[in-house]
């Protein structure tokens, strides 16, 4: 009996790793989290993720020294628009490229992505009647690539996906 308990004092004593547990130093829970990607590092400045206002959607996902975008907007009804592009960004600006000389310059400000009140004609081809990408503006929901990556526009088409 004796030995039985020994062996299993050793076996914990093994274990255990022979240090003290008040001295091992194991990550905070915010750490962890932020390096898992589950919440935004507060002293990056990334803009990837997912944003929202309403029905209307922007995602933001890495692509090289680019960034993917994609975006669209409900205007009500069968009004609305769907792009998909790339983007850069440059201080407080973004600039959008959704192809076919659709290019716009967005404001970035904190977590908000804001589109101008005019843009070129040739972003009406991305729109059904009378919708607009005009004055888009989106806060960040999300901050996880894998959510961004993911957003669909009402069709079922994935608008950021690669």
């Amino acid at each position: 009996m004796r030995r039985g308990v020994a062996a299993l004092a050793l076996a914990l004593a093994a274990c255990s790793g022979g240090g003290d547990p008040a001295n091992t130093e194991a990550p905070d829970l915010e750490t962890v989290a932020i390096e898992r990607g589950v919440v935004r590092d507060p002293g990056s400045d990334s803009i990837t993720g997912l944003y929202a206002r309403g029905g209307d959607r922007l995602c933001l996902v890495p692509q090289g020294e680019a960034l993917r975008v994609g975006a669209f907007v409900l205007n009500g009804g069968r009004l609305g628009c769907s792009a998909s592009g790339t983007a850069k960004r440059s201080g407080d600006r973004l600039r959008i490229d959704f192809g076919n000389a659709c290019e716009v310059e967005a404001r970035i400000e904190d977590a908000r992505v804001i589109f101008p009140a005019k843009l070129p004609p040739q972003c009406a081809g991305r729109c059904s009647a009378r919708g607009t990408f005009s004055g888009l503006r989106v806060e960040r929901m999300s901050d996880v690539l894998s959510e961004a990556a993911a957003l669909r526009d009402p069709r079922g088409r994935a608008v950021c996906g690669g």
